[in-house]
């Protein structure tokens, strides 16, 4: 899979880390059409300390969708996917710099 990110940088999910995401994250789904969207168009989108970008995209009213991808110069490598409560992502993310929210 290979998506244009909403910060314009393509991304590719390699198939070890898709098999990472789908035996160790098994409540991501089957499918990398979610995770499609929450790289084209988050919810909210963080930095994280090591420069990592955290794509979050609302699943219903208490879910987020994660995807983290590693940027390089011109593309990123989404490392792995999981799926979290809001309230787990307002603790995880109060402090993180903020890239977008809708």
């Amino acid at each position: 899979m290979s998506v244009r990110a909403f910060d314009g940088r393509r991304v590719v999910l390699l198939d070890d880390d898709w098999l990472h995401i789908r035996f160790r994250h098994p409540e991501a789904g089957p499918a990398t059409e979610p995770l499609s969207s929450a790289l084209l168009q988050p919810d909210e989108a963080y930095r994280n300390g090591r420069g990592g970008v955290h794509a979050l995209r609302r699943i219903d009213n208490g879910h987020f969708l994660v995807a983290i991808y590693e940027p390089t110069n011109t593309e990123g490598l989404v490392r792995t996917a999981y799926l979290t409560t809001a309230k787990r992502k307002d603790r995880r993310y109060a402090q993180s710099l903020c890239l977008k929210r809708s």
